[in-house]
């Protein structure tokens, strides 16, 4: 999953205010921008098989450390002590904010669940999970797009625009996020290179963070 996994961060803004709509877009990608370092270093495998699904030619055989169960529930951990201790400790709400930090973390693997081929392990090796919806096209990018839209009803339901530019970017933004997804899938060629992979990945990571932020800061 992709776009999808921001339909969360909408969410869990919308339910705890005190939290960063830009950490939250980190959060929710977090395990896979470690994957992608992760496969660099040789930590972590990535094979390229040209047709393995309908979406993306990737064969991740093993990667228990970014997504499997238990390593995503560590670095939920991570995320909740770093908040609960760190970033949220002199406010008042500190431990939902440090909670729903950690959920956007832990939910990545249940949206990958939808998604991937039966890869995602628990720990490691077999039992390995996944419903397989990358193996048609158009279902995932109607399932991504559709969760995305509901996330942001949610978020404007719960928020208030403080500007004319909060009132209508974080719509805007979600049509920008669509049309990324419908580019990546539809559009542009399936990258074989880790490298450029690695690059491209991590640098749409942090932009679309980047604009969450902006976009944080335009509503209340």
């Amino acid at each position: 999953m992709f776009i999808g996994h921001y339909a969360v961060a909408f969410a869990l803004k919308g339910k705890e205010k005190g939290a960063s709509l830009g950490m939250l877009f980190i959060a929710t990608q977090f395990v896979d921008i470690l994957f992608f370092p992760f496969v660099l270093a040789g930590i972590e495998n990535l094979k390229f098989v040209k047709g393995f699904t309908q979406t993306n030619n990737f064969n991740m055989d093993f990667y228990p450390f970014t997504h499997g169960l238990l390593g995503t529930v560590l670095w939920a951990c991570l995320f909740f002590a770093l908040y609960y201790f760190i970033f949220a400790k002199d406010k008042v709400n500190k431990i939902t904010i440090a909670f729903v930090m950690a959920l956007a973390v832990l939910s990545h693997w249940f949206a990958d669940l939808l998604m991937h081929v039966p890869d995602l392990p628990l720990i490691n090796g077999e039992p390995k999970y996944g419903f397989g919806m990358w193996g048609n096209k158009f279902l995932s990018f109607f399932t991504e797009a559709i969760l995305l839209f509901y996330g942001l009803v949610y978020y404007l339901k719960k928020t208030k625009a403080i500007s004319k530019v909060g009132k209508y970017v974080s719509s805007l933004f979600v049509i920008f996020l669509i049309a990324i997804s419908y580019l990546n899938l539809y559009v542009l060629p399936q990258s074989d290179e880790i490298i450029s992979l690695t690059i491209s990945a991590l640098f749409f990571y942090f932009l679309f963070a980047g604009i969450a932020h902006y976009i944080d800061k335009k509503r209340i």
